[in-house]
């Protein structure tokens, strides 16, 4: 965890007012700082691949799958980690409620760092694009100018698409 990516997360809390209900944070593991305390009086939920300071729960567990219907989900430092992200973001998508919010953070510059794998950079537009492939509706995605990693921060919300319910009405 650096500063920058501190400030981008503390940003998102502000301007969405996210101060009630459930936030579940992905790759929460505690290695240089974490994200638990922007969210104080909130039920939080850290996640990771291994148990550690600030996971709470393993990802991919039975305790991982009981979980829905969580109100935010944040990914700060750790897409870059993740061999997977289709499945990735698939299991974020089931856990959050429709209308709920994710925020994704990580860098599109700086030097790699590889634990426990890395699968690269970010550009503002690769980010937006593989959130909008797992179904979510992108609302900001911005790129800090603060170096070495000029991190990448999308918010996105879960939207339902009603397109077959619609067209059984339509056709009744």
């Amino acid at each position: 965890m650096h500063d920058n990516s501190m400030n981008l997360m503390r940003e998102f809390v502000e301007k969405y007012n996210i101060r009630f209900g459930t936030v579940v944070d992905v790759g929460s593991q505690d290695l240089n700082g974490n994200y638990r305390g922007l969210f104080a009086g909130m039920e939080y939920i850290g996640v990771d691949i291994v148990e550690g300071k600030n996971v709470d729960v393993i990802m991919d567990s039975e305790q991982w799958q009981a979980i829905k219907g969580v109100d935010v989900v944040i990914c700060g430092q750790t897409l870059e980690h993740v061999a997977d992200i289709p499945k990735l973001l698939s299991s974020i998508f089931n856990v959050l409620k429709p209308g709920g919010l994710l925020c994704m953070i990580a860098p599109s510059a700086g030097p790699p760092h590889d634990y426990p794998i890395w699968v690269g950079h970010f550009s503002r537009e690769k980010m937006a694009q593989i959130i909008e492939d797992a179904g979510f509706e992108t609302i900001d995605c911005i790129v800090s100018p603060s170096e070495p990693f000029r991190d990448v921060r999308c918010i996105a919300r879960k939207v339902i698409k009603e397109t077959k319910r619609a067209n059984r009405i339509t056709k009744a």
